[in-house]
């Protein structure tokens, strides 16, 4: 049994007891919340009265006392929690509070008094969450653990507490203090958000951080100040546009405007100013995604912007056009001289043929992956029909080539297999023909599985005679 559970067994038969008996009903209100609400006093009770309950309230009574013994054993469970509060909110009088949880109660009013850090705020609300253990039904208890929370940034468990406290008041109670510490909680909330997403946007400026922070601002109850950095940024970019005589006027603006978002990525004028920018040098995607950070940063704003990205978005296709068209055109410029070299290098190959057989010999201090060659084994290289290709008279070469490519006196080609040998799986070799049409040298680049360039090697073949 752990030390909670003993606790709770040492109140049971006092607690047992005072429900039996009728008390003074609750009165006593939270107090008046400030800009942060405070913790409410607790109400002293009156001494236990002597009258019996009524025989129709003793069934609930007993329920309740029934509930509080399952409830020491499942101090952790929210159903049976809430059949307690809800129990107890039938019963008129109220049940006491017992003498144990009222003064645990005082002592962690004075732990919020003496409280000088958030820590020493959270163990003080602790405090109040095992008085509410120890009496669930008393609704101060969970008001003076959300405000303590509340006071600690701990908004979470502010929120928590302050939902049991709204289920737990008995019908009567004036309320408003613990509405205005909702209010206050969510926009608090909404500040630690925006704190917290801006230091993660510093750290990282990525897209996805920067949707964050816009709507953690949104969330907030007013548009966080725009820092003097930002501004300084924002207008100097002003008067780059409004000085701008090309296109690198306008670029320098860009730079400015994006500055000026990255000092201050929920001001929403800046992306409008920084779109405009864009569009001036035809930058039409780049236009639209600022304008959608824009809707995003100015809602009230964004029907205009959403026509404007129609308008952007003709812009943008149109450019593509044209930008294909330029691709198309430089193709095939690139296509007739293409044609012109292969005609002067099969002129040129006339003089000299790569055809034939081929032995690897090392070169000093380096080695061929595809394995040396001997008489039986050598490289064979011929053309047919247009098509090259190189073969090996063993019956198991461990390497296969492919992707050959001749062009006048350079052939290149990879070798692909799984020698145990090497820990490769891919080499490229490249070769060019020598003058006297010899040798075949050039240079070998490994890579390994995951297409890893590891090395380059000198690499040579000559002509078997």
């Amino acid at each position: 049994m752990n030390a909670r559970s003993v606790l709770f067994g040492l109140m049971l038969f006092p607690l047992s007891c005072a429900i039996g008996l009728p008390a003074q009903t609750q009165t006593a209100k939270p107090a008046p919340a400030a800009s942060t609400p405070a913790p409410a006093q607790a109400a002293k009770p009156a001494a236990p009265a002597t009258a019996r309950p009524h025989p129709a309230d003793a069934a609930a009574r007993k329920q309740l006392e029934a509930y509080l013994a399952d409830f020491q054993n499942s101090p952790e469970d929210i159903t049976l929690r809430d059949k307690i509060i809800a129990l107890a909110k039938t019963l008129k009088p109220a049940p006491v509070i017992p003498p144990l949880a009222r003064d645990n109660f005082a002592k962690a009013t004075a732990q919020v008094d003496a409280a000088s850090s958030p820590d020493a705020l959270k163990a003080a609300a602790r405090q109040f969450e095992e008085v509410a253990l120890q009496a669930p039904w008393f609704a101060e208890a969970y008001f003076s653990a959300a405000s303590a929370y509340a006071k600690a940034a701990d908004y979470d468990r502010a929120k928590r507490n302050l939902a049991l406290y709204m289920a737990a008041v008995r019908p009567g109670i004036d309320t408003t203090s613990a509405e205005e510490l909702g209010r206050s909680l969510e926009h608090q909330k909404a500040e630690g958000q925006f704190d917290l997403a801006l230091q993660q946007f510093h750290a990282n400026p990525s897209d996805a951080a920067r949707l964050q922070i816009i709507k953690a601002a949104a969330a907030m109850k007013s548009s966080p100040d725009i820092p003097e950095e930002a501004r300084g940024h924002y207008v100097m970019a002003v008067v780059l546009v409004n000085t701008a005589e090309d296109n690198s006027g306008y670029e320098h603006a860009i730079e400015q405007f994006k500055a000026a978002t990255l000092a201050a990525p929920w001001w929403g004028d800046a992306y409008k100013k920084l779109a405009e920018a864009q569009k001036a040098v035809g930058k039409y995607n780049d236009a639209i995604a600022s304008l959608n950070l824009y809707q995003l940063a100015q809602p009230t704003d964004a029907r205009s912007a959403q026509d404007e990205i129609y308008s952007l978005t003709v812009l943008a296709q149109r450019a593509t056009d044209d930008a294909a068209k330029k691709q198309a055109a430089e193709l095939q410029r690139k296509l007739e001289e293409e044609q012109k070299e292969q005609a002067r290098a099969e002129r040129e190959s006339r003089r000299y043929t790569i055809e034939g057989r081929w032995y690897e010999t090392p070169t000093p201090g380096d080695f061929f992956i595809g394995g040396k060659s001997n008489p039986e084994c050598d490289y064979v290289i011929s053309q047919s029909s247009g098509r090259w290709s190189i073969t090996n008279s063993c019956s198991k070469a461990p390497w296969t080539i492919d992707k050959i490519q001749v062009q006048a006196r350079q052939i290149s080609f990879r070798l692909s297999g799984n020698d145990p040998g090497y820990p490769v799986s891919v080499a490229v070799v490249t070769f060019w023909l020598s003058d006297d049409g010899v040798t075949l040298s050039g240079q070998e680049s490994i890579f390994n599985s995951g297409a890893e360039h590891l090395s380059d090697h000198a690499v040579r073949w000559v002509r078997r005679e």
